[in-house]
């Protein structure tokens, strides 16, 4: 287990990564080379494989690492493909989550050798492709699952999704498939601003740190999302909530969402949970996408409910 930091070293756990942590970078079938780090767990332990959402990367939730070695857990995490330090898709391409649903089938098997009980967790896209990849009959691998925020649809500020899904298949089609939407753009001044500040964490201080790891290696700087990846998305949520996908997931699953969610759309992750044999929602008050990354107090409701979980394994 990773030694204590005294309470006031709050900065070095959100802006360090722990010790120990063991470096690869994963080949997979094409040979595109994902980046990897793990930490192997206390002997009894569980392990987590944590997947985080779309324009992430590993440091980003450097806070949670310390707090899950803190507790003896083995920890998998990785940047996907297309972003983080995994490169970056070439223009003009897509199957973007054809691609990454075989990357984590691979993944998961690294993640399984850290040895433990195995959870599932992940953070907005990433939540949406551990259901994903759930129903696609991995989950005997995993004791359950996890997921903050997943994305079950996507939240596009009352445009209803089937016109949404529509306008991305005609851009797409028309040959602008790698353009950025109204609200979207390249990686600048707006995605620091307190406007999507506000979307993603009530606080200013976390959601700095991402632009200081950004500043220590631009290269993880990521744009918004393109009309490509809002047709893709749009027609994976469609795939995920199709009759009988949730239904065959029969795991433990546990679904964290704020209530002032304004990222992914909160009403479809309710009714995928209602759907699952054995989900569970959990309403967190006061708290906005990125749950791991909220204010203090809403942060730790959210991981000692996930330590309560991983109690129970």
């Amino acid at each position: 287990m990773t030694p204590d930091l005294p309470p006031d070293d709050a900065l070095i756990r959100r802006r360090s990564l722990p010790p120990d942590a063991r470096r690869a970078d994963w080949v997979a079938a094409d040979g595109w080379r994902i980046r990897t780090l793990s930490w192997a767990p206390v002997p009894g332990r569980p392990s987590i494989l944590f997947l985080n959402g779309r324009a992430d990367f590993i440091e980003k939730y450097s806070e949670s690492y310390w707090h899950w070695r803190r507790q003896g857990y083995g920890l998998f995490t990785f940047d996907w493909r297309g972003q983080g330090a995994s490169g970056r898709f070439p223009a003009g391409t897509g199957g973007y989550f054809d691609a990454w649903l075989a990357d984590l089938a691979g993944l998961a098997e690294r993640a399984a050798a850290l040895g433990g009980p195995l959870v599932l967790a992940g953070h907005s896209m990433g939540g949406h492709l551990a259901l994903r990849h759930l129903a696609a009959g991995a989950a005997p691998r995993y004791r359950r699952a996890v997921l903050f925020a997943p994305m079950a649809g996507i939240a596009a500020h009352g445009v209803p999704p089937r016109v949404l899904s529509w306008l991305a298949r005609a851009r797409v089609k028309a040959g602008a498939g790698d353009a950025y939407p109204p609200m979207q753009g390249p990686y600048g001044e707006r995605t620091r601003s307190v406007h999507r500040q506000r979307i993603l964490t009530g606080d200013p201080e976390r959601f700095a740190d991402e632009g200081w790891w950004i500043d220590e290696d631009p290269g993880l700087a990521f744009g918004g999302a393109s009309w490509r990846w809002i047709m893709e998305a749009s027609a994976s949520c469609d795939a995920l909530a199709a009759r009988g996908v949730p239904e065959a997931i029969g795991l433990p699953v546990d679904v964290f969402i704020g209530d002032n969610e304004r990222l992914v759309d909160a009403v479809a992750a309710r009714r995928l949970v209602q759907r699952l044999p054995d989900g569970r929602l959990h309403v967190i008050a006061g708290a906005a996408h990125e749950l791991l990354r909220e204010r203090s107090a809403v942060q730790a409701e959210v991981l000692a409910a996930v330590d309560g979980l991983m109690g129970a394994l």
